[in-house]
């Protein structure tokens, strides 16, 4: 296999993709070195991706080898394959959020695809109280289009188990069914920044046997509903945007999952984002009430805009035996409600309690007000365990994670 170098991915464009014409000078950035700043670039955690640029054009170049490239996990490196190939069928169900592909080396596992980096990186700019008008109803409506377009409401049912079949990724399944639902992901142990009472916190909950018998329910609801072509990595820092546009990156988590789980995967995302902002530096309470409205709104319109888009597509393009069944479309909003919910704990717990770094608390400096932050966090973690099959709208969790979040600072006032 052809392994690409900052040194040699200059020849290797030149010899395989002669339609892109680079003029001097040109750079070349492998991505999570840090040399561009983590707001612009992410991390690179899985594979190696470098960014190559001229003065006109920029290129985003992906390579999958035989290892994760942090933590050095032997992985299959045709895992790249399957992501170009979910980023082409995306493109073509919603190409104003998926970016352009340019080139394709499943021998080599490369691919080359746009650089969205004129966009920024949503999870960092959040932490710098950035506000996006639109990004809950983009973000829904990638999540419905891909979900419902790839789902057998739609397809035939030898296309749907095709493609079911073809997206099978199991071992990177494994990552998400082991680190989401059985264990602390990335870590195997409790923050121990965070002091002996976070970590005893932590430790009763994940042994606490209701909220086990939570884990595996949602576990086994994970494993064996496969409802549609999941993302499976659906969060901030694979999010590009501004105030008009977003695009959507990293996809190599595809298979067959419920319509909930990518939902509850970014709702954990911003559930983290606003325990961060409840405890982070702002000028004033005034613009800290703001932000936390924002991130309240997202979580409820990220559901409700969702659940519209879908049914759009449901009438419009639904088989006839799904529309003409008398509340099947109030059942399966009801199903996505209570399952997104769940699967948000299982998310947040697995990232959260741990010390893996989660860039959201990134802004705060003092270690006492990230304690405090994460211990929100695991706070909503535990009501949302406790609750999730008995809500009835997104209103009532996130009427429960403000009066948490009211307890928490009052209690640390």
């Amino acid at each position: 296999m052809y392994i690409l170098t900052k040194e040699n991915i200059l020849s290797y464009i030149r010899d395989h993709v002669p339609s892109i014409q680079l003029q001097d000078p040109v750079t070349v950035h492998l991505i999570g070195e840090g040399d561009l700043g983590k707001d612009v670039e992410g991390d690179g955690y899985c594979n190696y991706v470098f960014r190559v640029a001229d003065g006109t054009h920029s290129y985003i170049i992906k390579q999958s080898t035989d290892r994760l490239k942090r933590r050095g996990r032997p992985m299959t490196p045709t895992r790249n394959r399957y992501e170009y190939e979910i980023m082409e069928l995306r493109s073509k169900i919603v190409p104003q959020y998926v970016p352009a592909l340019y080139h394709g080396d499943f021998e080599n596992n490369i691919f080359i695809m746009e650089d969205v980096s004129n966009l920024k990186l949503v999870r960092y700019e959040m932490n710098k109280n950035h506000r996006f008008p639109v990004i809950a109803r983009q973000g829904a409506q990638y999540l419905a289009a891909t979900h419902f377009y790839t789902s057998e409401f739609y397809l035939s049912s030898e296309e749907y188990r095709n493609l079911l079949s073809h997206f099978m990724n199991a071992e990177l399944r494994s990552v998400m069914e082991n680190s989401i639902f059985l264990g602390i992901f990335g870590s195997d142990k409790f923050d121990p920044a965070c002091g002996p009472e976070y970590a005893e916190y932590c430790r009763s909950i994940f042994e606490d046997p209701d909220i086990t018998f939570q884990r595996y329910k949602l576990r086994h609801l994970f494993m064996s509903k496969s409802e549609t072509l999941i993302h499976g990595d659906f969060h901030t820092s694979n999010m590009f945007a501004d105030d008009d546009h977003l695009k959507v990156i990293d996809m190599e988590y595809t298979f067959g999952a419920p319509f909930s789980y990518d939902l509850g995967f970014i709702l954990a995302n911003i559930m983290i984002q606003f325990c961060s902002a409840a405890f982070r530096p702002f000028e004033n309470e005034s613009e800290r009430d703001v932000c936390l409205s924002y991130l309240l709104s997202l979580m409820e319109l990220l559901y409700t805009d969702y659940i519209q888009f879908f049914f759009e597509y449901w009438d419009k393009d639904a088989k006839i035996e799904y529309k003409i069944t008398q509340g099947y479309r109030e059942t399966l909003a009801l199903d996505i409600l209570r399952e997104c919910l769940g699967f948000a704990a299982c998310v947040n717990f697995s990232r959260v309690s741990g010390d893996m770094d989660t860039a959201d608390f990134d802004f705060i400096e003092e270690n006492d007000l990230r304690t405090k932050a994460k211990f929100l966090a695991v706070d909503i973690d535990v009501t949302l365990f406790r609750k999730w099959n008995s809500y009835n709208s997104i209103k009532e969790p996130i009427e429960d994670i403000i009066a948490l979040m009211k307890k928490r600072r009052n209690d640390n006032a």
